[in-house]
């Protein structure tokens, strides 16, 4: 059975996709890719944790537990890319 919280979670991903997509096209950012992936990644996993409430508990758990763990690693990706990019930007300034 789900919990209300996750309930608020999935309501909260479905609410904020829109402005996250409109979001995502106006800003410029190194590695926004990574970012969206890590986003897409974590509205999969709630909508796993209502589903799993549902049917196929134990697959459906650990599917949203990857998904979550991909996202961290999507979220770390994107961090080391606009890292680097700020990095070359200051380092190329001073030359």
């Amino acid at each position: 059975m789900y919990q209300e919280s996750e309930i608020v979670d999935l309501l909260m991903v479905i609410f904020l996709t829109p402005i996250m997509v409109a979001t995502y096209r106006v800003i410029k950012v190194k590695g926004k890719e990574w970012f969206a992936a890590s986003y897409v990644m974590i509205a999969f996993g709630f909508v796993m944790t209502v589903v799993e409430g549902y049917i196929a508990p134990d697959l459906l758990n650990l599917i949203e537990h990857v998904t979550h763990a991909f996202a961290g690693g999507f979220c770390l990706l994107g961090t080391m890319a606009l890292f680097r990019f700020a990095r070359r930007e200051v380092t190329g300034a001073m030359r």
